[in-house]
């Protein structure tokens, strides 16, 4: 209630009125002025409740109770004003608790505010703020609004808020928003999972997430450019890093927020697209793969429609055909191929569609762009559409041109090898280990043996050693079956057909099947009178000569990146001395493109067990050679190391794998010959036994120095191996004569180069080995033998051989005279140079001497 103009309270209908004051009305004021305040509570569109020190309810307005249904007899102080406002116990309890707390913080003057959810006398409810203050005499005055419509508002507002914050938790993108500035004002949860970290840890600029990736940049223009224009751009990706270097890719998605034409910030999202982009560079990085392997296979791929038109091919297909890629899009099969051909592949197509099953077409001719025919062959198979219907072919081509010729070379090889064969003028025969018998013999052996030929055909092996060399021959047979590696050189004793003993030499090489030996080819030498005269030299020496100096294969130990044991082979093989070749890192004698072969082998640290690979090795003069190694792991002075059988392979390297098989048989076996026929002379000459190979090795030497050919240095060595072969003709004593020669003995010994010719003239070389031989004798002013030519007509082949034969034959012991030694020889040739001897071939010669250190072995 309100005070009257003086002073005194109109008494409520239940109690005695109070006196009250404050700032705005007290007992002093004027009556006009009570009378306007009443007004003023009684119009006010707010509920007023004025309450004294004792918490009696002395004035409620008409507002309230409008609102709440309450008078001022209902409510006639605090509590039952709070009973009837909050009828649950519950809620009761806690309106007191709060009301109590209110009334004792608020001090005299000060403003408190509350809001309220109260219950109104009919039941129903409202949502009320308040605000009250105290005056210095303790009353209360307390005004209310009424917010009902507002609270539902905010309620409404809350659910939306709650949902959108529900949905913005549940979903599996992060939102976010940041200012023009690109610095991060929001991030929902999905931060812990994106970037590793708090959301409020990530309100930093967003280039701290961003990667190096240039691909950054670019969304970077993006976002900038929707800043500028205001208006939303395409979505696109980043590459994001954590706060623990996590990196992941994003698929972006942002919007600008527009406030009176300017942008005041960025919203948006992000979506996880790491996997997809995996997928997408597994994808690219398999189809990288295999157009890789497609573009560099050598065979040519392609595929053609149900008509036989080109649809797509490899590179490797033009390159058979001759053709450039534009060309031959939509090429008919007809428009490359001669009718008969054509016939066969529209019937290999055709049964390929009705069957469904690949096919090959072998050996068929195609024509070249440039008009060439080439032979190839084809295998294709039908392609099928996601319905299973067949929509063309596709298929691999092979260009077996270069195969079809080597088969014509094996033919020309193998009536070559024949001819040797049977011209060779030391025994040869093949024999087959599982039969026990000879599959073919020369004349030569024949004559040693006494048996026909068609007898011998009928033997084996078995059938003509001796009974102590059969036994030797059998062990050898059980460690070459148990995969011990034997000698392919070995001495024998057999019996003849009249029974009488003579002493072989036999060279094999030995064929395999399946790893196991399946046969062998070996040539054969009489060493029976060399056996009878040098019995004690031969076993003494016996071990290391069939071991080590008379192994085609290069042999050596490896150990520790060096090589220890290098047999001459090796040594001859790579140019260097044994101590020189200790020196060597064992990698600096491979080509260091094959470098990475050892490595893997394990040959540089030894290896577990063995291995046959291939490579290649540089030589001192710098050459490169092509060698198969066989290596096997030993130990060797108590530490790991590896024992190699290496093999020169350079021209097998060259053809297919049957006609490098077979060209390397008959290669070995062209080689054992010519070294039969060298060793022919050697038996009857032991006094010059080794001449002719150190003759070859000086010319092939000199040879080298003048930059000839290959072709010609392997002439030139062979040519030497078997310059002195006419001396086969010439009786043992005298070529063993230790005095001087009489002018007759001296013309049946020059008599020995036509005797050479008349030999070798006969058999197909590679090289004019016979007319060499003819002329290694013949002088540049004409003072030689047989013909007596001179100055070019001579064959420079014969001039080098002439030289190494005269210097040889000067530094080495000879029975009518020591040895005059090199530097008589080089003086001989020097004095005579460009008059007797070639000038260039001297030169060569002097050099390898003063500069190579050219030295004999």
């Amino acid at each position: 209630m309100i005070a009257k103009p003086n002073g005194k309270e109109k008494a409520s209908p239940t109690r005695k009125a109070q006196p009250y004051r404050n700032d705005v009305i007290s007992e002093q004021t004027r009556p006009k002025d009570l009378e306007q305040f009443r007004l003023l509570a009684e119009f006010l569109p707010i509920g007023i409740t004025i309450m004294d020190k004792d918490e009696n309810i002395i004035y409620v307005n008409p507002k309230f109770s409008a609102w709440f249904g309450f008078t001022l007899g209902d409510i006639p102080t605090a509590r039952a004003w709070l009973e009837k406002a909050y009828p649950d116990d519950r809620a009761r309890k806690e309106a007191l608790a709060l009301w109590a707390r209110d009334r004792d913080k608020a001090k005299v003057g000060e403003f408190r505010r509350g809001m309220l959810d109260v219950t109104c006398k009919d039941g129903s409810k409202k949502a009320v703020s308040y605000r009250f203050v105290v005056t210095p005499m303790g009353e209360r005055f307390t005004l209310y609004e009424n917010i009902t419509e507002g609270a539902r508002i905010q309620e409404v507002l809350r659910g939306s808020e709650t949902r959108l914050r529900e949905i913005i938790e549940h979903s599996s993108d992060l939102m976010y928003s940041h200012t023009t500035n690109h610095v991060l004002t929001y991030m929902s949860p999905q931060t812990r999972d994106y970037l590793d970290c708090e959301p409020e840890e990530a309100l930093v600029r967003w280039t701290e997430f961003m990667t190096d990736n240039p691909v950054n940049q670019e969304g970077f223009l993006h976002t900038q450019k929707a800043i500028n224009t205001g208006e939303r751009q395409p979505p696109y990706e980043l590459e994001l890093v954590g706060k623990k270097g996590r990196r992941i890719w994003v698929e972006v998605r942002e919007s600008p927020v527009v406030r009176n034409g300017k942008t005041t910030a960025i919203v948006g999202a992000l979506s996880d697209v790491t996997a997809r982009k995996k997928s997408e560079e597994a994808l690219r990085a398999s189809e990288e793969k295999y157009r890789t392997i497609l573009e560099n296979i050598e065979e040519g791929y392609f595929e053609v429609d149900l008509a036989g038109r080109f649809t797509f091919f490899n590179n490797s297909l033009c390159k058979i055909m001759g053709y450039p890629k534009d060309e031959m899009f939509g090429f008919h099969y007809k428009q490359y191929t001669v009718p008969e051909t054509a016939e066969k592949m529209y019937q290999v197509f055709n049964d390929v569609f009705r069957t469904g099953k690949p096919a090959n077409l072998t050996d068929y001719e195609v024509v070249r762009k440039d008009g060439t025919a080439i032979t190839v062959s084809l295998s294709t198979s039908l392609v099928l559409d996601s319905h299973g219907q067949p929509t063309g072919f596709r298929g691999l081509v092979r260009d077996v041109s270069d195969r079809k010729l080597a088969e014509e070379a094996l033919r020309e090889n193998e009536q070559r090898y024949r001819q040797l064969f049977d011209h060779a003028p030391t025994g040869i025969y093949e024999v087959d280990f599982s039969k026990g018998k000879f599959v073919s013999v020369n004349d030569v052996m024949c004559g040693y043996t006494g048996y026909s030929r068609e007898e011998l055909l009928s033997l084996g092996p078995t059938d003509i050693l001796t009974e102590e060399s059969l036994k030797l021959f059998l062990e050898r047979m059980r460690k070459m079956f148990s995969g011990e590696k034997v000698p392919e050189t070995v001495e024998y004793k057999i019996r003849t057909k009249d029974h009488r003993e003579r002493w072989v030499l036999l060279k094999s090489q030995f064929l395999y099947d399946n790893g196991l030996p399946k046969g062998a080819a070996v040539v054969v030498h009489d060493i029976t009178e060399r056996k009878l005269s040098e019995e004690a030299l031969r076993q003494s020496e016996e071990k290391y000569r069939l071991l080590v100096d008379n192994a085609n294969d290069a042999i050596f130990i490896a150990q520790e990146g060096s090589i220890k044991f290098p047999n001459p082979k090796t040594m001859e093989t790579l140019g260097y001395g044994a101590d020189e070749l200790a020196k060597i890192p064992y990698m600096d004698l491979v080509h260091p493109d094959d470098r990475e072969i050892i490595s893997r082998q394990g040959l540089k640290n030894g290896a577990s067990g063995g291995s046959t690979y291939s490579l290649r090795i540089l030589n001192r003069a710098g050459h490169q050679l092509w060698a198969q190694i066989s290596s096997v792991p030993i130990e060797w002075e108590g530490r790991p190391a590896t024992l190699n059988f290496v093999r020169d392979i350079t021209v097998q390297r060259v053809a297919e794998e049957r006609l490098r098989q077979t060209v390397s048989r008959l290669r070995k076996i062209t080689g054992a010959t010519i070294q039969a026929i060298a060793q022919t002379v050697e038996v009857r000459d032991p006094y010059t036994a080794g001449h002719q190979r150190r003759v070859s090795d000086l010319a092939r030497a000199i040879a080298s120095q003048m930059g000839l050919s290959t072709d010609q240095i392997d002439g030139i060595r062979l040519a030497g191996v078997i310059h002195d072969i006419g001396k086969i003709s010439v009786p043992a004593e005298i070529l063993s004569k230790p005095g001087l020669l009489t002018s007759l003995e001296f013309a049946l010994i020059k008599t020995h180069s036509q005797v050479g010719y008349d030999i070798l003239k006969d058999i197909e070389f590679p090289w004019d080995i016979a007319t060499v031989v003819l002329q290694h004798h013949e002088r540049m002013d004409g003072s030689g033998y047989p013909q007596g030519l001179s100055g070019e007509t001579i064959l420079l082949e014969s001039r080098i051989l002439a030289v190494a034969d005269v210097v040889e034959a000067m530094a080495s012991h000879r029975p009518y005279r020591p040895s005059l030694g090199i530097e008589k020889a080089l003086e001989e040739i020097t004095v005579k140079r460009g008059q007797v001897y070639d000038a260039r071939v001297v030169d060569a010669c002097l050099q390898l001497f003063a500069e190579k250190k050219f030295e004999f072995v």
